[in-house]
């Protein structure tokens, strides 16, 4: 019987397995390195290099699903966004064993897509550029380029984060 079409064309990982190594790293938060260990007790090597390709190939793939998961998320009259830090171990743009990087999340009742970035403004900017609506946020200053005077963008606080400085208020007195 003829081969299946494969997401990453000639590769040796069936798509269940290449499916199992991308929940285990973003959805359970497993490191390659654990998964390449978890497998090789198992009896099955599989070097964490070669995951790693394996994820970074995947990336293209996926870009069309990420795409139409933002239009649909656009066609809504309402966003949520948010940033948070991540420790990320050596990448093409920082040759540093490790640094500092931002996951952001963009969510509605839509759905959610998850961008990796820096946490300049510009990041968010250019993911919310077409969308024209209300944007839910916390009042860090990087969402401030959201909402100049010829935005059609609505700028929606975030009570918990209101809630937090009412409370470290009323602690203080």
């Amino acid at each position: 019987a003829a081969r299946p079409t494969h997401p990453l064309g000639k590769c040796i990982a069936t798509t269940s397995l290449l499916a199992y190594i991308i929940t285990s790293k973003y959805a359970d938060g497993l490191p390659l390195y654990r998964l390449n260990n978890m497998l090789a007790r198992l009896g099955h090597e599989i070097g964490r290099n070669t995951m790693a390709n394996w994820v970074i190939r995947l990336d293209e793939v996926f870009h069309p699903l990420i795409k139409l998961a933002r239009e649909q998320q656009n066609q809504g009259n309402y966003i949520q966004a948010d940033e948070t830090p991540v420790t990320v171990l050596k990448d093409k743009d920082h040759p540093a064993w490790s640094h500092k990087g931002y996951m952001w999340v963009y969510n509605n009742t839509e759905g959610w897509v998850y961008k990796y970035g820096s946490r300049a403004g510009e990041h968010v900017k250019s993911e919310l550029d077409d969308y024209q609506d209300y944007v839910q946020s916390d009042a860090y200053a990087g969402y401030d380029i959201l909402f100049g005077k010829d935005s059609h963008r609505i700028n929606v606080g975030c009570w918990a984060h209101a809630r937090r400085k009412y409370i470290d208020v009323t602690k203080s007195d």
